[in-house]
C-alpha cells in the first residue's frame, strides 16, 4: 500500500529538478572584420566577417548590410544610400570595399542580423581604415654579367621597416630591369626618411655582396600634407661577381 506514495513522491522531486535546470542560452552575436587597415584611393579591398555567437534555434539565418562613411566619399563604395548586402545561413562573409578617391580616415560599418525560430538578434561593427596616397618606391637594376640572373628578390625597407617585396623574374645579361612597390605612409611623420632596397639573388634573407647581391640607400621628405619634391642622394655601392646589380631610384608620387 506504501508504494505509490513513494513513486508520487520520486516523481515530485525528479520534476522540481527538471523545473530547476537552467535552460541553455544563447551567445549574443558579433562580429570580427578583418583587412588591410589601409587603402590607396579608388583601391578595391576585400575584408573578412566573421559573425559569432548564435541565436537560439536550428536554423538561423543571417542577413548583412555593410557600407563606408567618411568625410568625402567620391568614388567610394558601398555607401550608406545603396549598402553592401549578403546573406546566408554561415558565419563568414566577405565583403568588398572600394575606398573613396581622397586621403582621409573612413570607417566601414557592417550590420548584422540573426534570425532564428526564436526571434530576430543584430549587431554593428565598425572597422577603421586609413585611405592615403601610396609613395612609389622603384629600383632598376642593371647586370653587367654575361649570365642572366633570374627570381632576383627585392626587398624594400623604410626607415628600417619592411615596406614591401617584389620579384625580378629575369634580369638578361648586360640588361637593366625594374621593380616597383606601393608603400601606403599611413604613420610616416613629417621630415627625412630613409628608403633602402636590397637585391637577394638567392633568395635567403641574407645580402651577401660576394656574391653580387646588393644593398642601395636613399633619402626623401615628407612634408604636410604630401612629399615634397625633395632632393635624393645615393650611396655608392660596389659588387662584382657573378652579377653587378646598380642604381636604385625612388619616384615620388605627389598626394591628391
Amino acid at each position: 500500500m506504501k508504494v505509490l506514495p513513494i513513486l508520487l513522491g520520486a516523481l515530485t522531486v525528479l520534476a522540481v529538478l527538471l523545473a530547476g535546470a537552467a535552460p541553455t542560452s544563447a551567445q549574443a552575436i558579433n562580429g570580427d572584420v578583418t583587412g588591410p587597415p589601409a587603402l590607396a584611393p579608388g583601391q578595391v579591398a576585400a575584408y573578412n566577417l566573421t559573425i559569432v555567437g548564435e541565436p537560439e534555434g536550428a536554423e538561423v539565418n543571417y542577413t548583412v548590410s555593410y557600407w563606408i562613411t567618411g568625410s568625402n566619399l567620391t568614388g567610394g563604395a558601398p555607401l550608406s544610400a545603396s549598402p553592401g548586402r549578403v546573406t546566408g545561413n554561415r558565419t563568414a562573409y566577405r565583403l568588398n570595399v572600394t575606398a573613396p578617391g581622397r586621403d582621409q580616415a573612413i570607417t566601414l560599418v557592417v550590420s548584422i542580423e540573426a534570425r532564428s525560430r526564436t526571434g530576430v538578434e543584430s549587431a554593428t561593427v565598425e572597422e577603421p581604415i586609413t585611405v592615403v596616397t601610396p609613395i612609389v618606391l622603384t629600383a632598376t637594376f642593371h647586370n653587367a654579367s654575361p649570365t642572366a640572373a633570374t627570381n632576383v628578390t627585392v626587398r624594400f625597407y623604410v626607415d628600417a621597416v619592411l615596406a614591401g617585396t617584389s620579384t625580378i623574374r629575369e634580369v638578361g645579361a648586360n640588361a637593366d630591369a625594374t621593380v616597383t612597390v606601393n608603400y601606403l605612409p599611413t604613420e610616416l611623420a613629417t621630415g627625412p626618411h630613409t628608403v633602402r632596397a636590397e637585391a637577394d639573388l638567392d633568395r635567403n634573407g641574407v645580402i651577401d655582396a660576394s656574391k653580387g647581391e646588393v644593398v642601395v640607400l636613399d633619402l626623401f621628405y615628407r612634408e604636410t600634407p604630401g612629399l615634397s619634391p625633395g632632393w635624393t642622394f645615393l650611396i655608392g655601392m660596389a659588387a662584382f661577381i657573378p652579377v653587378f646589380l646598380g642604381v636604385v631610384a625612388l619616384r615620388r608620387r605627389r598626394q591628391a
